[in-house]
């Protein structure tokens, strides 16, 4: 069988090579020709560009390899390199002039249709700072199927905040520096004042800390895609660089709730010694909630969006019910093999899902009402944070009405987790065992 010659080299710029090729992934049925394409290929990946015009195989192959001046397959080769050659080599040769050409950076220049150099107020809305955060946002929610949705919802509050203090228009195209940052976390730790004189954008300097991490990942990737190449860095910690710092989180050390504390809810939980003036619907609810509370406690501090997920799995079966095993949604991605739990059904659990718990199916969801049988992942964020909310009122009411607590207490997830390895650490339990029952590697501490 003839060898058949499949790309013909045109030239190669910093680390990208180019060649024209047939894309042979757009196969149409009942035909044999490819459209001809530039190929670029960087960081061992490659993109096409179609540049017009279709082939086959053999055909391609006959005009690449010819060599007699004055074929007609000889002829087309010379028209293409005198064609190709010299636009696209002027292209790569002026993007990120003086710095490294990415795989990013050259498919955005190309597929795109930019055939600037430079970006300046003129920009598209996709080739500016603002652009490419949104992008991050898209690609965080149609990537796997939508699975990062939660995280695109957090990018997308960064952003509205970012358009809240420093106004829909501020910034134009990549120009932005330390500045604007630094105004933007002033107005998040002091507000600003709005159209009607009311103080606005103001948030706690946790949510802040967030929000300018997801900033500077945003930053990062403009960065690497070659947009902000000449601009100075503008995060930094160091207080004598005088740069935009990022709050660290809120200490933790509080944010819990001592065995003692947990036993007297799970005591109330048995004896349902609930507030007589409550009525006989909002007991049941607050009952649900309660057990969902103590639920995420004894399942190593899981959060509601793995307990609206665990399933009676073959695990489950398996171990006659003696346990459960699931990933955690939130490091599933990261860190696969660490994110597995194995949560053994202690007594005091085994109580609570005969209460509130759906009874045992092959495969069958454990807790159905958290997630409402939902089928899109934003659904399921919506039903999860309502959840979330109903549990938090539900328990501080518990707490102060039931059991005449003053503690303030804040009963979310953060403080089952919290609570469950504080209180292993205070009984002298190994830090690096509590970090793997909770879904960690053995390096990442709650």
């Amino acid at each position: 069988m003839e060898k058949l010659t499949k790309s013909l080299p045109l030239f190669k710029e910093r680390g990208c090579t180019v060649s024209l090729a047939l894309d042979i992934r757009t196969n149409r049925r009942k035909s044999s020709e490819y459209p001809l394409s530039v190929r670029f290929t960087l960081e061992r990946r490659a993109f096409y560009y179609p540049v017009g015009g279709s082939y086959t195989a053999k055909e391609f192959s006959d005009i690449c390899s010819a060599v007699k001046c004055r074929s007609e397959n000889y002829k087309l080769q010379k028209e293409w390199k005198d064609t190709f050659i010299p636009k696209y080599k002027e292209i790569l040769m002026n993007l990120n002039k003086g710095g490294i050409l990415t795989y990013e950076m050259v498919r955005r220049c190309i597929i795109d249709g930019e055939e600037a150099t430079s970006i300046d107020d003129n920009a598209t809305v996709s080739q500016s700072f603002v652009g490419i955060w949104e992008q991050v946002i898209h690609d965080l929610r149609t990537e796997d199927g939508g699975v990062r949705f939660t995280t695109a919802e957090s990018y997308e509050c960064s952003l509205k905040s970012f358009r809240k203090i420093l106004g829909e228009n501020a910034i134009k195209g990549f120009c932005i520096s330390a500045a604007e940052l630094q105004k933007w976390k002033d107005g998040m730790h002091n507000g600003v004042k709005d159209e009607n004189g009311a103080i606005v954008g103001k948030i706690s300097d946790t949510t802040a800390g967030i929000y300018l991490r997801y900033c500077r990942a945003v930053w990062n990737r403009c960065v690497h895609e070659g947009y902000l190449k000449d601009v100075p860095y503008p995060f930094s910690n160091k207080k004598e660089k005088g740069l935009v710092s990022i709050p660290k989180s809120a200490k933790r050390k509080q944010s819990f709730l001592n065995v003692n504390q947990m036993t007297e809810l799970y005591n109330l939980f048995v004896s349902k010694q609930y507030p007589e003036h409550w009525t006989e619907d909002y007991m049941k609810r607050a009952h649900y909630s309660l057990g969902l509370f103590l639920a995420q406690y004894l399942c190593n501090g899981f959060n509601m969006a793995d307990a609206g997920r665990l399933t009676y799995n073959s695990y489950y079966c398996q171990t006659e019910g003696k346990a459960f095993r699931f990933n955690r949604k939130k490091t599933s991605r990261r860190c696969p093999d660490g994110s597995e739990v194995i949560v053994p059904i202690i007594p005091p659990l085994q109580y609570i899902l005969d209460e509130i718990a759906a009874p045992p199916t092959r495969d069958g969801l454990v807790f159905p009402d958290i997630l409402k049988g939902s089928e899109t992942e934003e659904l399921r964020r919506k039903y999860t944070v309502q959840e979330n909310s109903n549990v938090k009122d539900r328990v501080i009411k518990i707490c102060h009405e039931a059991l005449n607590w003053d503690k303030s207490i804040c009963p979310s997830g953060t403080w089952c987790r919290h609570s469950f390895a504080t209180n292993l650490h205070n009984a002298g339990v190994d830090m690096d065992y509590i970090s793997e029952s909770m879904g960690h590697s053995t390096s990442d501490h709650a």
